[in-house]
């Protein structure tokens, strides 16, 4: 399609992508389907999540058609989010925080959106990107608690499907798709909720303003970069999942838990329904609200360790980490002290040999003592390279030692004559006759039988024909 649409309605303040596409289709009077397909010229735009992932030509093509910048367009997909809430945002893995969309063909099996009943009354009704994530329990505009499924048959919110696949024709409809149920036609507008309560709102308040401004408030601490709060929130979301953990605080805290039971043994706090992540996102507000008085107070009535704090946490902020290891199991033991690391040459060299290290191993203890120089702390080291301590501490001891020759391999460029069948000469010859004369396998099994006195087996044929000069296991890589 060349040109300009006739009706261009521009997007809202944190639209969703796909709410604001669909406003486009219905002010043209046009099937979402076919506005589309006549922008692109593709069938499989809505195959996947739409905002999610900006396809380059979709994004072009609604550009040229509307005149709305592609930076304004890019911020309206979920990828906004990245940098702030997520670190990134593939397009099709499982990712904290946003909910998935739960779909087969067009068809939701499970709520992967909320919605405020009010909002979708109002002038300016819309599709809100905050909706799609997993800590959105309520409305600050109204105050109220928001829904995910229709009322009158508990479908799923999806207001696409009112205007994809076998759903009615809505471009000649005078209201917009997104207040209707697509299965049974109910008004959502004016579906019955509950106004929210003023921690739930507070707590709202803060993730909301969090990821607006890239910084998030938190107890006891001041600021923290909204990055690193939301990874802490959601690992001390996965801590309270545990049976005990949910034990503790329904009975000592009066904090009631799930109702739902989620037998997924990997779950997660997406994997729960609405009214479920709204009694979690309390408990996990409990437990932050004096930092980090509750957690402790959890962590000594459970007597939970370092472990569980930190379990598939990669990269923890310092401030969380310092307080998971104040349930250390090593607390109370003498802590192992990095040894100095001696002064045989310059630290800038250890980078120059990591380049040139001829073998994997040899490149990786040259890494560690790269490492190592910059911050000469063994568990520092560990973390940063995921390699074991004894493998730092054996590296820095072998180079205080005897200095660099202490970390070159000893074994490098030599050849174990014990473990082969020809000589060095033999070789020689070997690698001459078949490049005068190609060999089959069983023609260089007689030739190597003949001088060796025992047939190869498989593995030692494979090395001889190819002219690896050494047994190791780079060799054979090679």
């Amino acid at each position: 399609m060349e040109g300009l649409l006739p009706l261009r309605p521009r997007p809202y303040e944190g639209e969703l992508l796909s709410s604001w596409v669909q406003r486009l289709a219905h002010a043209n009077m046009q099937r979402l389907s076919y506005l589309t397909l006549l922008l692109t010229g593709d069938h499989d735009i809505w195959s996947h999540d739409p905002d999610r992932h900006l396809r380059p030509t979709f994004g072009q093509a609604l550009s040229r058609a509307t005149g709305t910048p592609l930076e304004t367009i890019h911020s309206l997909t979920l990828g906004a989010v990245a940098g702030r809430v997520v670190p990134a945002l593939p397009q099709q893995a499982p990712v904290r925080w946003i909910m998935p969309l739960y779909r087969r063909g067009y068809r939701r099996m499970k709520p992967g959106a909320a919605y405020c009943p009010a909002c979708l009354a109002g002038a300016q009704a819309h599709v809100a990107r905050h909706w799609r994530m997993s800590f959105a329990t309520s409305c600050l505009k109204h105050g109220l608690r928001l829904l995910d499924c229709c009322p009158a048959c508990a479908a799923p919110f999806a207001p696409l499907r009112n205007d994809l696949g076998r759903g009615q024709d809505w471009s000649l409809q005078m209201e917009l798709p997104f207040a209707f149920c697509p299965d049974c036609g109910e008004d959502l507008r004016g579906a019955a909720t509950m106004p929210a309560d003023q921690g739930e709102l507070a707590l709202q308040q803060r993730l909301a303003d969090a990821v607006d401004t890239g910084t998030m408030v938190w107890s006891g601490i001041g600021t923290v970069p909204s990055l690193e709060g939301f990874d802490v929130l959601h690992q001390l979301l996965t801590l309270i999942l545990g049976r005990d953990a949910q034990g503790f605080l329904s009975t000592s805290c009066g904090l009631p838990g799930p109702v739902g039971r989620n037998e997924r043994p990997n779950r997660s706090f997406e994997d729960y329904g609405l009214e479920d992540r709204r009694t979690l996102l309390a408990q996990m507000d409990w437990l932050i609200s004096d930092w980090p008085a509750h957690l402790g107070l959890l962590c000594r009535s459970l007597k939970l360790t370092r472990r569980p704090l930190m379990v598939n946490f990669l990269c923890p902020p310092t401030w969380y980490d310092a307080v998971a290891e104040t349930f250390s199991q090593a607390n109370g033991r003498r802590r192992y002290v990095s040894p100095p690391l001696a002064d045989h040459g310059a630290p800038d060299e250890f980078d120059r040999q990591a380049q040139q290290a001829p073998s994997a191993s040899e490149r990786r203890r040259w890494a560690i003592l790269a490492a190592y120089a910059r911050m000469p702390d063994t568990r520092a080291v560990c973390e940063a390279l995921g390699v074991r301590a004894e493998l730092v501490r054996q590296t820095v001891r072998r180079y205080n030692e005897r200095g660099f020759e202490g970390v070159i391999d000893a074994r490098r460029g030599s050849i174990v004559e014990k473990r082969r069948m020809l000589t060095q000469e033999q070789g020689v010859e070997l690698q001459e006759t078949l490049r005068r004369q190609p060999m089959s396998n069983a023609e260089l099994a007689d030739w190597i039988a003949l001088r060796a006195g025992r047939r190869p087996d498989a593995t030692t044929l494979w090395m001889y024909r190819r002219g690896v000069a050494s047994h190791s296991l780079e060799g054979r890589r090679a």
